[in-house]
């Protein structure tokens, strides 16, 4: 694990990841592909911040205090799973200090507010803007994968907004398909595209050789599969999923998407 932004450098493959656990679900085999031919990965999570002991919590942010049942410090507990998913797939790690949505704005805070439209004064905005154009200038020939969106979570959705920005700067970017939203509700991908009105292209990366490794990961993020799979089990979900998506050719793949002007990069 990383101490903090200004060390993140050299890395040819950097994934953006809004949440602790995002970057194992949605790029986990992607991420075990490159590890084991060499390749450094680095998985920068945001939203990995504490908040302050006083602040009181929206319901929506107690309730996810209570389902994860993680104690008098469930982000410490929650950046320690995610570091040991991290270490089976051998990806480096950085947490950083921005605010999980219930936590940063009252609005999302309450019902479906963090599924809604972001906000126009979300400090998140800025935050991620900054520390992408950090890490892009750290390692301006990296490529940088970030949330599609799918799903609609604000967090996500700021994300995605700065890749774009970011690959309009020049930037290798592509949008990964943020897992289990994806594999929950197929439709929500093309719906999410139209959304964007942007022109992605997709690419598969057969992930076969590597699933089983994807979802042991997966499974160290013990507070978190309750919430993300219900009473379905995760790898049944997972497995699914990589089946969907690597379609007709058979086996198991996970599904970026690029700019048709970044196209041309090889998938490493």
């Amino acid at each position: 694990m990383l101490p903090a932004l200004h060390a993140a450098r050299g890395y040819a493959h950097v994934v953006v990841a809004p949440h602790l656990d995002d970057a194992v679900l949605s790029c986990g085999g992607q991420i075990a592909l490159l590890t084991q031919s060499g390749v450094r990965v680095l998985a920068v999570t945001l939203c990995a911040g504490r908040p302050p002991h006083a602040a009181e919590l929206s319901p929506f942010a107690q309730y996810l205090h209570r389902e994860w049942a993680l104690g008098a410090d469930p982000i410490g507990r929650r950046r320690e799973e995610d570091a040991q998913a991290l270490a089976l797939l051998n990806c480096d790690g950085l947490h950083l200090d921005q605010l999980d949505a219930p936590y940063r704005v009252a609005d999302y805070g309450v019902g479906d507010g963090w599924r809604g439209t972001v906000a126009a004064d979300d400090p998140l905005i800025a935050a991620a803007d900054a520390i992408l154009t950090q890490l892009w200038a750290q390692q301006p020939e990296a490529r940088f994968y970030v949330p599609l969106g799918v799903g609609n979570h604000v967090d996500h959705q700021v994300m995605c907004a700065a890749g774009l920005k970011l690959a309009h700067r020049g930037a290798a970017v592509v949008w990964y398909e943020d897992a289990p939203y994806a594999a929950k509700e197929p439709a929500a991908v093309s719906e999410r595209l139209q959304q964007l009105a942007v022109p992605l292209v997709p690419h598969v990366v057969d992930i076969g050789t590597v699933l089983e490794r994807k979802l042991r990961a997966i499974a160290v993020y013990q507070s978190q599969l309750h919430e993300l799979f219900g009473t379905v089990l995760m790898e049944q979900m997972m497995i699914e999923y990589a089946a969907a998506v690597a379609g007709m050719e058979g086996g198991y793949g996970e599904r970026v998407w690029r700019l048709p002007m970044v196209e041309g990069h090889a998938q490493t």
